[in-house]
């Protein structure tokens, strides 16, 4: 297979952008972002405060961190904080202030994502049910920009002390927003009256693309759609496709299902919610593999993007106060469970970190440790025989090249539920003005997503290409120490004054002059961190809190056998309808040993499950919830010590899925019909461990 890719250097200019209105180390031009003057790739994931215990904002934001991020973004729900006109909470879980606090502690850069309609599949997309009856939301309309400025300062009494130009690092306004532009000019408008500062002032990039120098667009994109209608699997969309186009017309139709092209020229490449994962919809279940939630964020860093913004990055619930989430009930088109909002993230609601977290933080080391000038190297693109959706006959894949002819090959052949096939004898050329490079001959294998360096200098040497994704490059003793993980299905390799030499899996990897190549098989590379200037491999979720390095993992006995699960009578409790199912409940009783587990760190307990929809409560009050989509239900009994000071019981509702009618749902694996069946499969201690 013969790919040519031919590109043209364009200037880079400042751009003439009005995005900040405050002082700060942060700058963009035409292309890229700058810290300090120096190019930066920011790379933001949502986590949403008031969606998880504040007990664990601290640890989850280093959790994060390790994985690569550097910018974490939220939303600010308005009816979490402010449904009952002159009555606010920000309190507990909801201390927007606290939360600021800690991430200026540990210089962690937040986006403001304060709406006022946020979506994030809340009830209302974060309205307050007064402010939904209103004819003039969306818009100008002087009582309803009344009402967001009430709203709006409420917050920044809160969030003041970090309008500093660092902490906050920007304010999205409104959000999958298809009005007129005026609209968010107005909104800016209000919010510096107020005192709102930051370097960067956001929007969506859907459903209809508006640009203004004053707002900085944002685009996404996700490896499924589960607000889509219908209980069948989705047709390909190239959600995983390397591609020159930034438009994505999935998202975004819940408010404006109409489609407009967009030129971004000129305008740096910047997402907010490229997706590592999905939330599950009553009626469409996608299960996101380890390769699904990588591999959007990979086509979009193939395809140039030099902020990578994660929508969610780490999952959460919703507070249980009331019902929060989106539903019918509430005019929306789509059920939600009312508290899990787990995502399928990288970080799961409970912060542990899954297959495609370990994936992420792989190419984020790459950004930081082994190339922070990557942000500079342009993506040039080959031009596609087809755009089917399902045509499989040419590889995906892009070069990000500097002007002197530098820089890294991207290869995909990867799209959710269809099937890629090997691409044997794949011969690439690469021109740049009157340069052109010629790559390596390779095989890629169906299924793949890797990327390679090419005319690259390290230490003292120039290499033709190595075959190997590049990892971290630091020195040690005089040398130039450099990790990489092997490419999958292709053997690594190097090529210098154009003699090709082959690379080996070896713990101390292979010399080359003052360079050191290290190659690391997937399976090791997963386990791999860098912090502080030190390699480390282990099992577990890694974090660093104060020089100190820590991994939470399964460790120790299984508990199972102190817990005790039975079937029980039918027990009168709230939010049955939103069991969204005709078929008959099972009732359940947990004993939990609540000495035992106040003994440990965490104790994680895993049932097989074979119901539709499952609901947990301790007395009446709910405190969990699962769509199922695996077969499984996880909880982490840490985030549920407070009940324990109340019962040791706790009782599970199951509903069935049936053949037909609200229950007769799309789930990814077979789930039985007309079955509620719950067994605990075990129950983990979870520790923390320090690392030397």
């Amino acid at each position: 297979m013969q790919i040519t890719i031919k590109g043209t250097p364009a200037a880079v200019k400042d751009g003439g952008f009005c995005y900040g209105n405050v002082k700060s180390d942060y700058g963009v031009n035409t292309l890229y972002f700058t810290k300090n003057g120096k190019p930066f790739t920011i790379i933001s994931g949502e986590l949403h405060f008031s969606r998880v215990p504040r007990e664990r904002w601290r640890e989850t934001l280093l959790k994060m961190r390790e994985c690569g991020i550097n910018t974490v973004s939220t939303y600010v729900f308005w009816n979490h904080h402010n449904e009952k006109k002159g009555v606010y909470d920000f309190s507990g879980n909801k201390d927007i202030g606290a939360f600021l606090k800690i991430c200026r502690d540990i210089d962690m850069p937040c986006i403001l994502r304060i709406g006022p309609w946020c979506h994030g599949e809340v009830a209302r997309g974060g309205y307050p049910a007064r402010i939904d009856r209103m004819k003039g939301k969306h818009s100008d309309d002087p009582k309803y920009l009344a009402e967001v400025k009430t709203f709006w300062q409420a917050l920044f009494n809160e969030a003041a002390p970090y309008m500093d130009g660092k902490t906050v690092l920007g304010i999205q306004l409104e959000n999958e927003y298809g009005g007129p532009a005026a609209h968010l000019l107005t909104l800016r408008r209000i919010a510096e009256e107020i005192g709102y500062k930051a370097p960067f002032f956001t929007v969506t990039a859907w459903p209809r693309t508006i640009t203004d120098p004053a707002l900085l667009p944002m685009t996404g994109g996700y490896p499924d759609a589960p607000w889509e209608r219908g209980t069948t699997a989705l047709k390909p969309h190239h959600r995983f496709a390397i591609s020159a186009g930034r438009k994505d017309t999935e998202i975004g139709t819940a408010v404006d299902t109409g489609e407009a092209a967009s030129a971004f020229e000129n305008i740096p490449y910047a997402c907010c919610e490229t997706g590592p994962g999905n939330q599950v919809t009553q009626h469409r279940r996608p299960l996101i593999g380890e390769k699904d939630g990588w591999g959007v964020g990979f086509a979009k860093f193939a395809s140039g993007a030099n902020w990578l913004g994660y929508y969610m990055f780490c999952g959460g619930a919703n507070p249980n106060d009331r019902p929060l989430q989106e539903s019918r009930f509430t005019g929306y088109s789509n059920d939600y469970p009312i508290i899990d909002y787990d995502f399928q993230a990288p970080l799961s609601r409970w912060g542990v970190c899954r297959p495609h977290g370990d994936r992420l933080r792989l190419m984020h080391l790459f950004i930081r440790e082994f190339d922070p000038e990557i942000c500079t190297k342009p993506a040039y693109f080959p031009l596609w025989p087809s755009t089917d959706p399902q045509d499989t006959s040419f590889l995906k894949c892009s070069v990000r090249a500097d002007d002197r002819g530098g820089g890294y090959f991207f290869a995909g052949a990867y799209e959710k539920g269809l099937g890629y096939p090997d691409f044997e004898n794949v011969d690439v050329s690469f021109s740049l003005g009157q340069q052109t490079v010629t790559l390596p001959r390779i095989r890629v294998k169906g299924g793949a997503m890797f990327f390679y360096p090419f005319n690259i200098t390290l230490g003292d040497l120039r290499f033709d290409y190595i075959l190997a994704q590049p990892l971290v490059k630091t020195n040690r003793n005089g040398e130039t120490v450099c990790y990489f993980v092997q490419c999958e299905g292709i053997d690594p390799a190097y090529s210098a004054g154009g003699k090709t030499r082959p690379l080996d899996f070896s713990e101390t990897g292979v010399r080359v002059g003052n360079v050191r190549l290290i190659v690391l098989p997937y399976e090791e590379a997963r386990r791999f961190h860098f912090i502080n200037g030190k390699a480390y491999f282990t099992d577990g979720t890694v974090f660093c809190d104060d020089g100190n390095v820590y991994c939470e993992r399964a460790a120790g006995p299984d508990l199972k056998d102190s817990f005790v699960l039975r079937k029980c009578e039918a027990k009168p409790l709230p939010y049955n309808k939103y069991l969204y199912s005709t078929g008959k409940r099972a009732y359940y009783e947990l004993k939990l040993p609540a000495d035992e587990i106040r003994r440990h760190p965490d104790v994680r307990l895993e049932f097989a499950f074979t119901g539709l929809n499952l609901q947990v409560f301790c007395g009446e009050t709910l405190i969990d919830d699962c769509f199922n989509i695996d077969g499984t239900y996880v909880m982490h009994l840490r985030d549920y010590l407070r009940y324990l000071d109340k019962t040791d019981t706790f009782i599970f509702r199951a509903a069935p899925k049936t053949k037909s009618g609200l229950s007769a749902v799309y789930n990814e694996i077979p789930i039985p019909l007309n079955s509620t069946g719950l067994a605990l499969k075990s129950a983990t201690v979870y520790t923390k461990e320090r690392l030397e």
